[in-house]
């Protein structure tokens, strides 16, 4: 089962802090955006730099987060917390901080599309109820089938995740702080940007099945950094982004999606309470 949230936080802290790991999101209501938002759909330029400005705001947070820990361990040697544990609290400032700024400009950017249900829309609309109880069931389903998935293409080749490695060696306490960066946020700005900005780029342009598969697949390419490019874990962050795209086309709500995608990650990280610190 693999654990979709940011790639670029736990490769940087861990350079920051000497440790030596596998490569490699609460936002439970739409943020309020900017008081004067222009009405004008972004392009697809637009588009890409506010997908490509998450990745870089990660390694910039992580970069600062990571240094400054790295600092006052070196001073305060006696009282610093192990490595697993300033890394855990470097994730969570890095995706929280990352996030809620992405979110923040591009609510503000989209304005009125923000809440809108159509092709171009982001789609925080209400959804309707059996919608719910759908990404509530393939969210079940997607780590269970996508962890099949990548035993049959990996064979005995042992797929794993930094994140889920730093997780399962940190402290129980800070396991449980990392939960709604993992169950919340991340899974909240990812849809806004792939199921939301990036799907409706691509709907416009080669209709709603083509962009289905090719945001997925673009979904799990992201996240090659965080997997130790590992590609044959893919397979399985592309059926997640398969089923988070179709629950946003039928649905027209981002939130079904939403839910399918915690829902992966919440069963994600079930190893990391049966893991000994």
């Amino acid at each position: 089962m693999t654990v979709c949230a940011g790639s670029a936080v736990a490769f940087v802290a861990g350079r920051r802090l000497g440790c030596r790991m596998s490569f490699d999101p609460d936002f439970p209501a739409t943020p309020a955006p900017f008081a004067a938002s222009p009405h004008r759909a972004p392009g697809a330029v637009e588009t890409l730099v506010c997908i490509v400005a998450y990745f870089v705001l990660q390694f910039a947070f992580g970069l600062l987060f990571g240094t400054a820990a790295g600092w006052l361990a070196a001073r305060y040697p006696d009282i610093a917390p192990p490595a697993p544990d300033r890394l855990i609290l470097i994730i969570i400032l890095t995706i929280a901080c990352a996030a809620s700024l992405i979110i923040r400009v591009m609510t503000w950017r989209w304005g009125p599309l923000t809440r809108d249900a159509g092709r171009l829309g982001l789609g925080f609309v209400p959804p309707e109820g059996r919608y719910v109880a759908i990404g509530t069931a393939l969210g079940i389903a997607a780590p269970i089938l996508g962890g099949l998935l990548t035993q049959w293409i990996a064979g005995d080749h042992e797929v794993s995740q930094a994140v889920s490695d730093i997780a399962a060696k940190a402290h129980i306490g800070l396991r449980i702080a990392l939960l709604p960066v993992v169950v919340i946020v991340g899974p909240l700005v990812e849809e806004v940007i792939f199921r939301g900005a990036l799907l409706a780029q691509l709907r416009a342009r080669m209709g709603d099945h083509w962009a289905i598969g090719v945001s997925a697949l673009v979904f799990g390419i992201v996240h090659l950094p965080d997997l130790g490019w590992l590609w044959y874990a893919v397979p399985n962050l592309v059926l997640v982004g398969a089923f988070c795209g179709w629950l946003r086309v039928r649905s027209g709500s981002i939130w079904p999606s939403f839910i399918a995608h915690a829902a992966n990650n919440a069963l994600a990280t079930v190893a990391w309470f049966s893991a000994t610190t």
